[in-house]
This record gives structure tokens, C-alpha cells and sequence, in this order.
């Protein structure tokens, strides 16, 4: 089992099927909305994008409908890759969207890459976050933009999808207690200190908890 999955069952075959059929289904909604706030708060159009822990590749898909951008769906988990092609392929946009297999803590990607790095909901199960954070700054070029965190675009679609997970019997009440509060800011201050990254900003609102940074050009 790949380090950043121990005890982490969503990945298995089995899993990443059901995975891939919430966040096709009851998630559809969020991923446009958040890619358009990144895209608002980013202002990158063109150029590589990597979209880390993309999962069945919702956001990336999104991000490449709004833009121009190139973009790079990366996951630790084989069992996604499959959904994850099917959905770009449904979309006819296998010449600008890659599937890659890769860990957030070291990336297979070479310094001063991209022009944007992005992640939804993948950043609870970073085992490393200092080190992640200064992978993610590693691959990004001078100037380029981050927009890293977890939340559905707006508290309104957050409720909703919380009704309908639980029409569905899943367990979505427990998920309070993986969502960052006021008191989890100084450990991210502490993290991106660590992560040797100055340019940053912690988003907590009504779209969710996000960590926005830029490389120094």
C-alpha cells in the first residue's frame, strides 16, 4: 500500500469505482465553481497546470473547459487512472490532459515547470505537508500561482451535498472532523515557514479552506 493511503481504503479497485461515481455524480457541481475561483484568484489561462491528487479528474477537466492550459492530472492510486481516463475522454480532451502517477512529496516533474498547481480535497492525506508544499513551489516557475486546499466553492452547495451523501448513507456527518478550523491557521503559517514559501495567503470562507502562494519571479 503506497505510504500515503495506510489504513486509506478509497483507492483500492473497488473504491476508487465508488470514488469515481460520487465525484461524477454528487460532487459534479463543485468542480466548475472551484475552478473558476482558482482560475479568478490565479489569472492563469495558458501554460502547464498540475492538478495533484486528481482523483477521477473532475477539477482538471473543469480547469481546461475555462482555459488553455495544459494540464498535468497527477494521483498516487493505479486503480483512478482508468476513471480518470474516461472522463477526459469524454470530453474529447486527451491532447491536452495526461494522467500521471505520482507522489505529492516527490514529483515527476522538473523545476520550474508550471505556471499553476492546484488540488481539491487531497491535501488532508498529505503525509509531509512542508514537504509537499516545497515540492509544489519547486515545480512551479518564477511567478507562477498555487491554489491548494479543500471545500465546495460555497456553503450553500456544501449542504446540499451533505444531504445528498446522506440520502445515500454514507457517513458524511464524520467529515467535520477532516475540515481545518480558525485554530488549524498557525500550523500553516508554521508549514509554509518550513516549506521556505513567503508569498502565500490562507482562504477560509464561504468557498472553503485553501492555501494560495506564488513563486518569487
Amino acid at each position: 500500500m503506497h505510504k500515503n493511503s495506510r489504513n486509506y481504503k478509497k483507492f483500492d479497485p473497488e473504491g476508487a469505482k465508488e470514488f469515481a461515481g460520487i465525484a461524477n455524480e454528487i460532487f459534479a457541481p463543485v468542480y466548475p465553481l472551484v475552478a473558476e475561483q482558482m482560475m479568478k484568484r490565479c489569472n492563469v489561462r495558458k501554460g502547464i497546470c498540475i492538478d495533484v491528487g486528481t482523483g477521477a479528474s473532475n477539477l482538471a477537466v473543469a480547469l481546461a473547459d475555462m482555459s488553455e492550459l495544459r494540464i498535468y492530472a497527477m494521483d498516487f492510486s493505479w486503480n483512478i487512472q482508468r476513471m480518470a481516463m474516461e472522463s477526459i475522454k469524454s470530453k474529447g480532451l486527451q491532447e491536452r490532459i495526461r494522467f500521471i502517477l505520482g507522489d505529492v512529496h516527490r514529483m515527476p516533474f522538473q523545476d520550474n515547470l508550471a505556471s499553476m498547481v492546484v488540488s481539491r480535497g487531497s491535501m488532508r492525506f498529505w503525509k509531509n505537508k512542508p514537504k509537499a508544499f516545497k515540492e509544489l513551489h519547486r515545480i512551479l516557475k518564477p511567478g507562477g500561482k498555487g491554489y491548494v486546499g479543500g471545500g465546495a466553492g460555497s456553503s450553500a452547495l456544501s449542504r446540499r451535498i451533505g444531504e445528498e451523501m446522506a440520502k445515500r448513507g454514507f457517513e458524511w456527518k464524520h467529515r467535520a472532523k477532516l475540515k481545518y478550523m480558525k485554530k488549524d491557521h498557525k500550523y500553516f503559517h508554521e508549514t509554509m515557514h518550513k516549506a521556505e514559501i513567503e508569498l502565500y495567503e490562507i482562504i477560509h470562507d464561504d468557498s472553503g479552506f485553501w492555501i494560495y502562494f506564488e513563486k518569487e519571479r
